[in-house]
């Protein structure tokens, strides 16, 4: 009887962390780290500040929640998408356009709020935290050259598994002073159409006929 009796309890407040952690990236996403003041996340999920308080110690782990659970639920959606890819068996060049076109197209739907988790965790005094926060990031980096991995006897550079990831990071990098900063890379322009030139940087550097 008493499962049963927490069970609305439970529930109430799933939602309210819901509501918080909702409120927090909408605000991340908008407005940057400035805009997300624990008065605002409490004014924007429809909460006191004392709500806010009862959840979590300080803002900080309130944004710890954040990063991690934008960045696990991202890379479990990739983990799914690259699941089917590899069923359908695509040809590399198939793949590998689509992964590339697929990366640019993440930063630009959620630019706001990934640029400022990255901010975020960049700049967090919290050693451990830097470090955990990378390696949660990179989750879908490594689930995507796990499987071009597979494809590594159509690959031409020497080292296929250095090229695989050397190239993601490379295209990774553009993407981040490209599109999340919006900053010219040493002051060189950007090409205006930068997803095919990604494509065409990534193909040509590790050997992949186009």
């Amino acid at each position: 009887m008493k499962a049963r009796e927490n069970e609305p309890k439970q529930e109430r407040s799933r939602h309210t962390l819901h509501r918080l952690m909702s409120a927090t990236e909408a605000l991340l996403e908008h407005g940057g780290l400035e805009a997300a003041t624990v008065p605002a996340i409490a004014k924007a999920a429809g909460l006191s500040v004392g709500v806010v308080y009862r959840r979590f110690p300080d803002k900080d782990m309130l944004l710890r929640a954040v990063y991690l659970r934008f960045f696990e639920t991202t890379f479990e959606q990739n983990r799914l998408h690259l699941q089917v890819a590899a069923g359908k068996r695509l040809s590399l060049q198939t793949l590998a356009r689509a992964m590339i076109l697929g990366m640019a197209e993440g930063y630009r739907r959620r630019r706001g709020l990934l640029r400022a988790l990255v901010r975020y965790a960049r700049t967090h005094p919290d050693a451990d935290f830097r470090r955990m926060a990378q390696q949660v990031n990179r989750g879908t980096m490594n689930a995507v050259g796990a499987l071009l991995q597979s494809y590594r006897d159509e690959i031409k550079h020497p080292n296929p598994d250095l090229a695989i990831e050397f190239g993601l990071l490379a295209v990774a990098s553009v993407l981040q002073n490209a599109v999340l900063e919006e900053e010219s890379v040493q002051g060189l322009r950007m090409p205006k159409h930068l997803d095919e030139e990604l494509v065409r940087l990534f193909f040509r550097y590790l050997g992949i006929k186009e």
